[in-house]
């Protein structure tokens, strides 16, 4: 799957504005836990960090999903 830049910045923006007061997110990173071929992932894992240090993480198959995964975890843990 090819994801075009213009599509992440927009789905960044857009989850950032459903994120409660306090909340930011943290970061998008690949889940792959090192180089050899058993370390190596295709998902994403996408970060958000909450105003008492919480973290919430939510890890889907492409960078979109895992950004998009992350405002209900974020109402969860702000509750």
């Amino acid at each position: 799957m090819t994801i075009e830049s213009g599509d992440l910045a927009g789905t960044w923006a857009e989850i950032e504005a459903q994120l409660p007061g306090g909340w930011e997110l943290g970061g998008l990173r690949c889940a792959s836990t090192g180089l050899t071929p058993d370390e190596r992932s295709e998902e994403w894992i996408a970060v958000a960090s909450g105003p008492d240090g919480q973290e919430v993480r939510h890890q889907a198959v492409d960078p979109i999903a895992a950004l998009k995964g992350l405002p209900a975890l974020v109402l969860n843990a702000h509750r």
